[in-house]
């Protein structure tokens, strides 16, 4: 829902300059926060940080919708990011903690393919309410969603709890390693969401961030390694081949997949000339595909107890399909599009729980939640990346090319300057033909480099994959929480 209504959002703050500030402090908060939720639910209990969550979420929601300034929304979005960091995470670690391998791949496809659902049926209810200016009534959708929520959790879910006294719990919280790693993750995503658009890559500002955020990090590892008593991750973990291979390739999955779901909208605004709502239509076949698939691959690992070879076929999808999207151009017809958008689909569905399934394997029962955060998070640290690469790539490109069209048309250099500011203005301004044709040439080859530059992940993706070893899926649930 995100991406369709966060430029109308930003129009009625007029603040247009700020307008990805909306998506990115939703995004930084909700990625940082991943890793120190599964720890933390390790030591109090998977309820009790579900439901501090699903709170976090409804205040979180709440103050989106009574906002009154751009300063104030970018906030509270910040506070739903913390919500959502822990219902996404812990909800997986449950089915951990409930299902044993060989029975679990049934569960986690369903719980993605409830998740596609959701993320189609928002992707059409954002669009509605961006046509209607109704976006604050999306942030009202979400107070009754975390109530129910809430209402499941207390109600329905059983699992065990951690022993101890309050007292021992709390000496078992890493205070010294969750401060490191957020200042760390922090930088490191400020820095990603800055870069080649904000500010350029080169700037003071960026450049110290990288460089802080990976000394910090690199703190981090030294901490964990040395002085935590439990640390939010293990770092022997990385020793394991196919957990190691896991969380890396997690990195280049979360890039591949999310990509299309920011740019073939982007495409769909500026080259079809079409609404946000049927902007957000393109990504529904791959949302729905992505559900079916998951689905079945879900149902095949639980019957056969293989999953490598999903794997295999759902990468080799992916890297297909995001070779296909270079061949987009203006005259591409919808049937192209949402062909490609279903092969994207297959792939993203065949992946994401046997790439997450590949790391719980060989994760011992108390490193489970760790294990499955870790991953989690680094697919999150991967949606931000794609997006500063494919950005700054494509940014780079209407630059060059825009020089070009201006010294071509120096009569019209003014609104070709605007237009380069604002991407909607191309069918606002009265352009001659000529003018028009080579603006909107403009857009389509920088698009398509952004779409190039993200091909390497696909083959990168691939690759990691291909090296993962089969190991046999217990039928016996492991003993997750001490």
């Amino acid at each position: 829902m995100d991406s369709v209504i966060y430029i109308p959002v930003a129009e009625h703050f007029n603040d247009m300059q700020r307008a990805s500030w909306i998506v990115n402090s939703y995004l930084i908060t909700s990625a940082s926060m991943q890793p120190i939720y599964g720890k933390c639910s390790d030591i109090v209990g998977r309820v009790p940080i579900l439901a501090a969550a699903v709170m976090f979420l409804f205040i979180g929601s709440l103050l989106c919708a009574v906002s009154n300034s751009m300063d104030m929304l970018i906030a509270c979005r910040s506070i739903q990011g913390l919500g959502t960091a822990g219902l996404f995470t812990i909800v997986n670690v449950v089915i951990v903690d409930l299902y044993a391998e060989r029975k679990r791949g049934k569960l986690m496809g369903y719980s993605s393919s409830a998740w596609s659902l959701s993320a189609a049926s928002g992707a059409v209810i954002g669009g509605v309410l961006a046509e209607k200016g109704k976006w604050r009534v999306a942030f009202w959708l979400n107070l009754t969603t975390s109530v129910l929520a809430g209402g499941v959790i207390l109600t329905t879910i059983r699992v065990p709890k951690p022993s101890g006294t309050r007292r021992e719990k709390l000496g078992r919280v890493d205070f010294g390693g969750s401060a490191i790693s957020l200042v760390s993750i922090v930088l490191v995503l400020l820095a990603l969401s800055w870069g080649g658009q904000q500010y350029p890559w080169s700037s003071a500002r960026v450049i110290c961030c990288i460089v802080f955020g990976v000394l910090i990090g690199a703190l981090f590892v030294f901490y964990e390694a040395k002085y935590a008593k439990e640390p939010i991750l293990p770092m022997y973990l990385f020793k394991t081949r196919n957990i190691a291979l896991s969380v890396f390739g997690h990195l280049f999955y979360g890039a591949v997949v999310y990509a299309p779901l920011i740019f073939i909208p982007q495409w769909a605004l500026v080259v079809k000339n079409t609404t946000p709502l049927t902007s957000s239509l393109y990504t529904i076949p791959m949302s729905i595909a992505e559900g079916i698939v998951v689905g079945l691959i879900g149902l095949a690992v639980t019957k056969t107890g293989r999953y490598r070879e999903c794997l295999w076929f759902g990468s080799v999808c992916l890297l297909v399909a995001a070779s296909l999207l270079i061949t987009l151009d203006g005259n591409s017809s919808s049937g192209k599009v949402v062909g490609f958008m279903v092969l994207y689909g297959v792939g993203f569905g065949a992946c994401i729980q046997t790439l997450l399934l590949t790391a719980q394997v060989c994760a011992e029962g108390k490193d489970s939640a760790a294990t499955t955060a870790a991953c989690l998070f680094i697919r999150s640290v991967g949606n931000m990346v794609v997006v500063a690469v494919l950005s700054s790539v494509s940014e780079n490109k209407r630059k060059t090319e825009f020089a070009k069209v201006m010294a071509l048309f120096p009569d019209y250099a003014d609104s070709i300057a605007r237009i380069a500011k604002n991407q909607s203005l191309i069918h606002k301004l009265a352009l001659p033909d000529d003018v028009y044709n080579r603006v909107m040439d403009v857009f389509m080859k920088s698009m398509r480099s952004a779409f190039i530059a993200l091909v390497p992940f696909a083959v990168i993706f691939l690759l990691i994959v291909l090296f993962i070893e089969h190991k046999r899926l217990s039928t016996v649930k492991k003993v997750t929480i001490q």
